[in-house]
């Protein structure tokens, strides 16, 4: 009787081992709500960050920013698939965290690394926005760097919009912020380029960018939020 229970007990413990573990569901993503309308919006200097990244000597991801940008957003609120996007950074602008006796942003702007003497700015304008859920979308576009223009995408998320300032200044608000990737030797920065992909000995070919965006929109009579997403009354 006993060696049957033990028998049973076994059977029992590998049926259950048997079974496929549950799949855990996973919560829905709500869709932010769009409160501004569409139209013409200009980039704001103000609440904007441009921030460069790479990996330095294998010891850390350098960053450093750009803070001289301006752009325009034309924005569709019923489709925002059909938005379009235009930025110009000011290479002259570039600010990074080095203090001392070395003029290390200088450096950086020479002949060697962004040439900013012969080419001040660098621009992106995008070419086609696709939807990869309810707040995000994968935007591509023509990156320009000294001169040299090369396809990027930029993996963007539509964070909020006000169809007029929470703070009661005139105007709709709308933001973004965006994630992407290129190789910096595609447009000519070959200083330092590490001996082998992946290999410590220098500063990555691969270059990360890292965009907080806040667009703002002068205030238009004509102009009303989405009918199926009305603004919040601002308090």
């Amino acid at each position: 009787m006993k060696s049957w229970m033990m028998a049973a007990a076994a059977a029992l413990t590998l049926a259950a081992c048997s079974q496929p573990a549950p799949t855990p569901t996973e919560t829905p993503v709500e869709a932010i709500p769009v409160s501004a309308p569409s139209g013409t919006y200009t980039l704001d200097p103000h609440h904007t960050t441009v921030t460069v990244r790479a990996k330095h000597f294998g010891l850390s991801n350098y960053a450093l920013r750009l803070n001289g940008v301006t752009g325009t957003l034309n924005f569709n609120a019923d489709d925002p698939a059909q938005s379009t996007i235009e930025a110009t950074v000011a290479t002259t602008t570039l600010d990074t965290p080095y203090s001392g006796d070395r003029d290390f942003d200088a450096e950086l702007q020479n002949s060697e690394w962004l040439d900013s003497a012969q080419f001040p700015t660098a621009t992106f304008r995008s070419t086609a926005v696709e939807r990869t859920g309810p707040n995000t979308a994968r935007v591509t576009g023509d990156l320009t760097i000294r001169g040299v223009t090369h396809p990027i995408t930029l993996d963007a998320t539509y964070n909020a919009s006000h169809a007029s300032h929470p703070m009661g200044f005139p105007g709709a608000l709308i933001g973004f912020s965006a994630t992407g990737t290129f190789q910096r030797s595609q447009y000519g920065l070959n200083v330092l380029q590490p001996s082998e992909p992946g290999a410590s000995d220098g500063v990555a070919n691969d270059v990360e960018l890292i965009i907080e965006a806040e667009f703002t929109r002068p205030v238009d009579a004509g102009a009303t939020p989405p009918p199926s997403q009305p603004a919040e009354p601002v308090n």
